[in-house]
């Protein structure tokens, strides 16, 4: 029991990572709190649904052709709010990004309730997927172990081109000092659209891995912003290294807090968050 849940907060922590690299990167990078995050994962989740269905419902080629067709469409969709929307308030102060994405989450939500409805929709789990493997005397679900194997897989590749390629050099220097970046003749704004379509796209790819092993409806945005938004305060908002830690620490204890402490789980967390917010307030005032 104790094996078969830690893998679920593996699983989790592996899904959460997907939606806080996005969220941390983006603010890293252009220094905007995206609120709307929540609402693109929502969408790959809805659209992986549809994708997955219509393909090849209950196989794996149907669910992976869902997680990247769903993840494009939801990028080109986060681009064009990032044009046309995000990129007039960059310089606002942060309640004026705040409202705008605000917005933007409640334009997706009625957008959601318009095409999908407000049902709950559950999306059949991949019958290669559907079985548990034997570890020792544990027998351990096969899904939760190829969502936590991709979640890993996506972020090696981040970290990797992150640090490693001339893309994440540009990263890593327009994060630092914006200034001396547009002095080399670096496009700030292409940055900014790159950076927030990136976001999008695993966000979306997410949405549509979690979707059969969790109900989803047009509530979801705001119960996995509020997670991610946990996650990258405990990893440290534009902290990679961070969203990972946090991913897992949140993954684990609620996985396990469910199993111990089933009406105190995310009681928990949010110690968890108090504890490290308060260890940070101390650190800098002694620093």
């Amino acid at each position: 029991m104790i094996a078969a849940q830690v893998l679920n907060g593996l699983m989790e922590g592996a899904m959460l990572f997907l939606m806080a690299s996005g969220l941390t990167l983006i603010f890293g990078i252009s220094r905007i709190v995206n609120f709307a995050h929540g609402s693109f994962f929502m969408l790959g989740a809805f659209l992986g649904h549809d994708i997955y269905a219509l393909i090849s419902p209950t196989s794996l080629s149907g669910l992976f052709a869902g997680m990247i067709l769903a993840g494009l469409a939801v990028m080109i969709v986060g681009v064009l709010c990032e044009v046309f929307l995000l990129r007039r308030v960059y310089r606002s102060e942060m309640l004026i990004q705040l409202l705008v994405t605000v917005a933007v989450v409640l334009i997706v939500r009625d957008i959601v309730k318009l095409i999908w409805g407000v049902h709950m929709i559950s999306t059949p789990m991949p019958r290669e997927l559907a079985g548990a493997v034997k570890v020792g005397a544990n027998y351990l679900p096969v899904y939760p172990l190829t969502v936590a194997a991709i979640g890993f897989a996506v972020g090696v590749i981040t970290f990797a081109v992150i640090r490693f390629t001339r893309t994440g050099v540009v990263l890593r220097a327009t994060a630092d000092d914006r200034g001396m970046v547009s002095l080399l003749g670096v496009n700030q704004a292409h940055v900014f659209t790159g950076v927030f379509a990136a976001g999008c796209f695993l966000a979306a790819m997410a949405g549509a891995l979690i979707a059969p092993f969790r109900t989803v409806n047009y509530l979801l945005d705001t119960t996995i912003i509020i997670e991610a938004f946990v996650v990258v305060v405990i990893g440290g908002l534009g902290n990679l290294w961070g969203a990972l830690v946090g991913a897992l620490a949140f993954g684990i204890i609620k996985a396990l807090g469910v199993l111990y402490f089933e009406r105190l789980s995310m009681v928990l967390i949010f110690l968890v968050m108090a504890a490290t917010l308060v260890v940070r307030s101390l650190r800098s005032e002694g620093d």
